[in-house]
């Protein structure tokens, strides 16, 4: 269920600079993913860029930055499983516990 590898996100885009970190199975040891690595650099550009954008985020009218959020529920709901398997993978959670119910 997991993606062979993930981005990380800088400024609203995704970056798939690097496999460099592998993420393990708790139980089996074996690499069930990889995730992108970000070096100091590419953070201090990602604090840049939300310093940048919070004037304007702070313009946004009530109803567009409530669409955001609603987007950003909708995402979620879409991938629940996603994240409840990558929970149980991870950090060695029951997938029951993993999916909140």
């Amino acid at each position: 269920m997991l993606r062979p590898s993930y981005p990380y996100y800088l400024a609203g885009k995704a970056v798939p600079a690097n496999t460099d970190l592998a993420v393990l199975d708790k139980y089996t040891g074996a690499v069930a993913t990889r995730v992108a690595l970000a070096d100091a650099a590419t953070v201090d550009r990602g604090i840049a860029a939300a310093t940048a954008a919070a004037g304007p985020m702070r313009r946004l009218p009530a109803y567009l930055r409530q669409a955001v959020l609603e987007h950003c529920v909708r995402r979620f709901t879409d991938r629940a499983e996603e994240f409840a398997q990558a929970l149980c993978v991870e950090a060695g959670k029951p997938i029951r516990d993993s999916r909140g119910r």
